[in-house]
């Protein structure tokens, strides 16, 4: 028994870390989907597959419509999540956990293999480097900044290709370690290199950042040299000084692919333009830096809307003293390069991770799970360094706080772990740390709405709160327009007098401030509520409310097809206005040609019993539907069709 434990402790100790983990994050399995999962999962009729047949997986494969694209390999993940266990979140959640356990295992290895190559002269005890890699997966694995990347359901897009791209880094690192002279190894080698990065792409576009990584590791780990640390010669130059010089022409690279960024107009979805949010992810990057380093329960969150906008170099001051910071460890790290690569190794790693969703690309500014894979360059640093003391009294001493901060961490993601096990009560600490988050008070507000039909007997109660929120929601720092689609959903459930104020708001809102991604899925709520009669805003200030946004300058033409679809579906079945469904429809096809869009002209078409037109428009979406993603539906549609056709016959 002694004999088997010395043998395998190392991997007894790893299993142990992983189970430790399962059971920190097990009580967030019980909870339900948030924000967006419901958007890209519930809403995405392509993943209820029911068969594994090709037609099916290939549907869900390309059904994606997030990133340019489209994460077909996380959309697939998710269709076979449905096809075994339905919908149930604690299933989606249990398989986003087992990715993140495979992932901990993964950058075990990938750390082993990076410090056996940072101890290649035996500085170190080779019997305590993969101790020193089971620490960096420790850490790693109970870190709470991870936890939006476990627990919320649709960010499987972000670890599974982080998966991959750990993947595709340890093949790099393990054939950088050891002598691949065999042309068939060498092979295997270079062909688990492309799967995996391919993998990692098409589960999510930051896989592109592992390639970054990859040079990454060759320029500070293997420094260009091979297994006996002799320059390797590319022709008759230095791999090493090709490795510096392609740096230099990657940033200016970087630069020029930002230009056209900074100087184009603001997106029409964002509240910021590319200056100022450049200005203000300066910020971000330290209040990340504050949350890796000294996460507070405060300060973590699902929603981080509320983080303040820059408007200049000194609104806020911060934002100034943070691009000096930013510059000073830049600078700093290259200076010491020679004497400590590691320090510039894990700047430029967490760096280098932020590239993608921190810069000059209009995306959101804050989210947790853009630093999944950022965080380990900073724990290899560290890890390594304590190790290096040469004070043993001083090297045990930190070794025992090492270990308190690690059990903090570990009770830190597991008190995030029972806030996400309910709704009810995530929301509520939600809205109690981020006050001033439009999400936050919107989310209490759905909340309170949901059990006024749970609790009838509070129902009033509950309304009252629910309003409260929503008003708290319209004053938050940047309103999106849930609040006033929350509120006329309130009144029509409350039987209160509709408001013109709210109305009137509403559609000057849509008609000119930016119109963020989020309003489709509200106009789209909205106008299913008033065809079924469960909302009960006027008709003509329901059409007004819809098409407000078709002239904001702010929509792109997609968006404004989009917008027409829905007056089209809208005057088609709330008064039968076939005339204007087709207008509608026409003007939306000419802005996008898209499959969705001839269907609804062909069933439009059909209920006219127009069925030559409705033929022609099925045939087009059929042309227009060249990966078969909308097989399914276009074969019901064709079925429609023909029973309509025999029904028509039969009457006349």
């Amino acid at each position: 028994m002694k004999l088997f434990f010395k043998k395998y402790n190392i991997y007894i100790f790893l299993i142990l870390i992983l189970v430790i983990t399962f059971f920190i994050y097990y009580p967030g399995l019980m909870g339900d989907y948030v924000f967006d999962d419901s958007a890209n999962i519930l809403e995405n009729k392509k993943l209820e597959i029911t068969t594994l047949d090709w037609n099916s997986l290939k549907s869900a494969f390309w059904s994606g419509g997030a990133g340019p694209l489209g994460r077909p390999v996380s959309m697939l993940s998710f269709a076979i999540n449905y096809y075994f266990t339905g919908f149930e979140p604690f299933y989606f959640k249990f398989t986003n956990l087992i990715i993140h356990l495979v992932n901990g295992i993964l950058v075990y290895f990938l750390s082993l293999l990076i410090f056996k190559r940072l101890n290649i002269n035996q500085k170190i005890r080779n019997t305590v480097i993969p101790y020193l890699a089971l620490t960096v997966s420790a850490i790693w694995l109970v870190h709470p900044l991870n936890l939006t990347s476990t627990l919320y359901v649709v960010q499987r897009m972000t670890s599974l290709s982080a998966l991959f791209g750990f993947l595709f880094l340890l093949i790099y690192c393990y054939w950088r370690s050891h002598q691949c002279k065999n042309g068939f190894n060498r092979i295997g080698v270079f062909l688990g290199l492309f799967v995996s990065f391919l993998a990692s792409i098409l589960s999510k576009e930051s896989g592109f950042l592992f390639l970054g990584l990859l040079y990454w590791i060759e320029l500070l780990i293997f420094q260009g040299k091979d297994l006996y640390q002799k320059d390797i010669f590319i022709v008759r130059f230095k791999l090493i000084t090709l490795l510096w010089i392609g740096l230099v022409i990657c940033l200016l690279g970087i630069v020029y692919i930002a230009l056209p960024y900074i100087s184009s107009l603001p997106a029409g979805n964002r509240d910021f333009n590319t200056i100022e949010r450049l200005l203000t992810e300066s910020r971000v990057v330290f209040f990340y830096l504050k949350m890796i380093f000294f996460p507070l329960l405060s300060d973590l969150s699902l929603y981080h809307d509320d983080f303040e906008i820059s408007k200049s170099l000194t609104q806020p001051i911060t934002t100034l003293s943070s691009i000096v910071g930013l510059l000073t460890i830049s600078v700093l790290s290259l200076l010491c390069v020679k004497k400590y690569p590691l320090v510039l190794f894990a700047w430029g790693w967490y760096l280098i991770s932020q590239l993608m969703e921190s810069t000059f690309i209009s995306l959101e500014l804050v989210h947790e799970h853009r630093n999944y894979f950022g965080t380990i360059g900073f724990i290899i640093l560290i890890t390594y360094s304590i190790i290096k003391i040469k004070n043993k009294k001083i090297e045990a001493f930190i070794i025992l706080i090492g270990v308190v901060y690690i059990i903090n961490l570990a009770l830190i993601t597991w008190q995030r772990a029972i806030i996400w096990s309910n709704l009810v009560d995530h929301a509520a600490y939600e809205v109690t740390m981020h006050q001033k988050s439009d999400r936050a008070n919107y989310q209490m507000a759905r909340i309170y709405m949901k059990l006024m039909t749970d609790v009838p007997s509070e129902r009033k109660k509950y309304a009252q709160q629910a309003y409260y929120y929503l008003q708290q929601s319209k004053e938050s720092y940047l309103p999106s327009n849930g609040a006033w689609f929350g509120e006329l959903h309130l009144a029509s459930e409350m039987k209160w007098t509709i408001s013109s104020k709210t109305v009137e708001e509403l559609k000057e809102r849509l008609a000119h401030h930016s119109f963020a991604n989020n309003n489709i899925g509200f106009l789209s709520a909205f106008s299913d509520c008033q065809i079924k009669g469960f909302c009960k805003v006027p008709h003509d200030q329901a059409v007004m409310i819809i098409a407000a946004g078709i002239d904001n300058p702010n929509v792109n033409n997609d968006v404004r097809s989009e917008l027409y679809k829905l007056l089209a579906n809208y005057f088609v079945s709330v008064i039968a206005d076939y005339t204007k469904g087709e207008e509608f429809m026409s003007e939306a096809l000419k802005l996008k040609n898209d499959v969705n869009g001839r269907l609804v002209f062909a069933q439009i078409f059909r209920l006219q019993n127009k069925f030559n037109l409705a033929l022609e428009q099925l045939e087009q979406a059929k042309a227009l539907d060249r990966a078969n993603v909308w097989y399914k539906e276009i074969a019901f549609e064709y079925h429609e069709l023909n029973t309509a056709k025999t029904a028509y016959k039969e009457r006349h």
